[in-house]
């Protein structure tokens, strides 16, 4: 693949930008996937509510909504302010939903970023959960870590208060975890539980999680050093895989320019599957990359709690004539 000239890329963001400000009008529904536009229906889609927000033509008020399969409905996600509509980034007051209705978080987004503010969360009964922050690791460092400063449990009694506790809760996979934080970190021993079965169980050190282990429904072990990993081709950057497919492409197409944006299933097992292009070129560079994808395999999974899982990739791939 060629280099894109850098002058079509210039026209290109500035038809975008003008496409955004004349085109949508409130009441408008968007289709996303990864947050980015599409032009076919997904699970996730957006209900433009404001646009110029600020007497600017690029900002707008949105409204989020999530496929609940179980009902076959859309049901409200969150509400916010995005830069622009071709790609959600939120900047300013945001605020998530539970499928009940009830609010689950609340506070400033900068950039498609939580801000350094507070924010809080919520039980999906409406109870607060907890006051939480963002603060960077160190004056050096640009890395951010969340602290905890304040957590009510489910029946409203406050265990941890200015960052220093004991909290126990449901969390997001519906075990049962339990620890300590200390300045807003977690500290030691944090396990979890389903029901009488330990699921897992982590050791941190002012936040860092120094080792972990978790088991699987069959009785089997894990060990880890990281909760979370993605999966990866060779090396943990999306070049390897740019550079498989820049090596396997076979289009006898010419004069083809542009973007292919494009997302696949990594199985657990390493291969991939359900190549789907979201936005693409001519029906033979579409069909040329769905085959090159497809016949990929020796991926690494991604993993969490170093259990590995069938992922979402996603990738954006450039051609030039």
């Amino acid at each position: 693949m060629k280099k894109f000239l850098i002058t079509a890329i210039i026209m290109m963001m500035m038809i975008v930008g003008y496409a955004q400000s004349s085109f949508y009008k409130v009441g408008d529904t968007i289709f996303y996937v990864n947050n980015r536009a599409t032009y076919v229906k997904t699970s996730t889609l957006v209900v433009l509510k404001e646009t110029n927000v600020g007497k600017n033509s690029n900002v707008f008020k949105v409204e989020k909504f999530l496929l609940d399969d179980s009902k076959n409905e859309y049901v409200l996600d969150s509400k916010f302010t995005t830069n622009g509509l071709q790609l959600l980034k939120a900047n300013g007051d945001f605020v998530s939903y539970y499928k009940n209705g009830n609010k689950a978080s609340e506070g400033k987004t900068v950039n498609g970023h939580k801000g350094k503010g507070i924010w809080s969360y919520y039980y999906e009964n409406g109870k607060k959960k907890s006051e939480e922050k963002t603060s960077n690791e160190s004056y050096f460092s640009d890395k951010t870590e969340n602290l905890v400063m304040n957590f009510w449990d489910e029946k409203g009694q406050q265990t941890v208060i200015d960052g220093n506790g004991f909290a126990q809760f449901t969390n997001s996979e519906g075990l049962f975890e339990k620890g300590t934080y200390k300045n807003g970190l977690k500290n030691g021993l944090w396990t979890a539980f389903d029901g009488k079965v330990k699921k897992y169980e982590e050791t941190y050190k002012k936040g860092k999680l120094s080792n972990g282990k978790s088991w699987n429904s069959a009785g089997d072990s894990f060990t880890y050093k990281e909760v979370n990993t993605s999966a990866y081709y060779r090396k943990k950057d999306n070049g390897a895989v740019r550079k498989y497919v820049d090596k396997n492409f076979n289009s006898n197409t010419a004069g083809i320019a542009g973007d292919i944006y494009v997302n696949f299933l990594v199985t657990q097992e390493g291969f991939v599957g359900q190549v789907n292009i979201i936005r693409g070129l001519t029906v033979d560079y579409n069909t040329e990359v769905k085959r090159v994808l497809s016949e990929m395999n020796g991926w690494t999974p991604a993993k969490k709690r170093g259990q590995p899982y069938n992922s979402t990739y996603s990738l954006n791939l450039r051609f030039t004539e």
